[in-house]
């Protein structure tokens, strides 16, 4: 009986330490340094940051809690990453699309990115030189303080922007360079068809650009294509723009005096954005 009764009371036992284990697997509580992640597109890239924010909480951070001249996390709890969708330039260095993990060695004048391999190991625990992709060395400078670890972007542009990490009094960050045009060119080159729209945007994005020459190509590819107001107006402006001599002046003015004709056919709800047209078409003739 005694032998039955202590059996009893094992699995009695085992069945409250199994039980609290599963409850324990539902229980979750917020991390002293909560996590975090931002992305930002440049162009046509995207580029995503998680990472792990720790705070200030009156510590010293550089030279004390974050040492001088070792690998560092660049954050707090798992490795940081970096994840870009398309080929980029780190600080003029070539970076295949892909995730990284991002560590930094900190340096009291000088810091240096790490871009590896391994961007699922905790921390820099088990980081391995030989996985780096690249490493880029950048100059920190004095910030107004920051209590909480943050990523951010600036100086944003259509092929550019800074990386910048700012915790405690400091800043410090790397430029991302990106090939927009050479991945619209490339787009416009995949998606080139029958229909006239598709050459008209890829004949006003080059007009925009100042690539002239393209912007001839396209835009003769589409009205060859269907003749509309929209892309014989662009292309009374391409040609325009080109001309050297009267003949070809007079040319560009003809085009023009077409697209001003279609109008006609442009739906009701269109003709109100249409007064471009005329309105060049006056200017270059009194100009003649």
């Amino acid at each position: 009986m005694r032998k039955i009764t202590t059996i009893l009371v094992g699995l009695v036992f085992l069945s409250m330490v199994t039980s609290g284990t599963l409850w324990s697997q539902d229980l979750k509580f917020p991390r002293v340094s909560q996590g975090a992640s931002i992305s930002q597109t440049i162009g046509l890239t995207d580029v995503t940051i998680t990472y792990h924010r720790p705070g200030v909480k009156g510590r010293v951070i550089w030279g004390g809690l974050v040492p001088y001249d070792k690998v560092w996390r660049t954050g707090a709890n798992e490795a940081t990453t970096i994840e870009f969708s398309h080929d980029v330039m780190v600080e003029g260095n070539k970076l295949t699309a892909g995730t990284y993990g991002l560590f930094t060695i900190p340096g009291k004048t000088e810091w240096t990115f790490i871009f590896s391999k391994q961007s699922k190991i905790w921390g820099a625990m088990g980081y391995k030189e030989e996985e780096d992709a690249l490493r880029v060395k950048v100059k920190p400078a004095d910030a107004p303080h920051c209590e909480w670890m943050k990523f951010g972007f600036a100086d944003l542009k259509e092929d550019s922007a800074k990386v910048i990490l700012h915790w405690e009094k400091l800043m410090v960050g790397f430029t991302v360079n990106v090939d927009t045009k050479g991945m619209i060119l490339e787009n416009i080159k995949k998606t080139m068809g029958r229909y006239w729209v598709s050459p008209y945007y890829a004949a006003d994005y080059a007009f925009k650009g100042e690539m002239y020459d393209k912007a001839k190509e396209w835009i003769d590819m589409s009205v060859a294509l269907k003749q509309s107001y929209w892309n014989m107006l662009l292309q009374a402006k391409v040609y325009k723009k080109l001309a050297k001599t009267k003949k070809e002046v007079k040319q560009a003015i003809k085009i023009l005096e077409k697209a001003v004709m279609l109008i006609k056919d442009l739906p009701e709800r269109s003709k109100q954005f249409a007064d471009e047209g005329p309105k060049l078409l006056e200017e270059w003739k009194g100009k003649k």
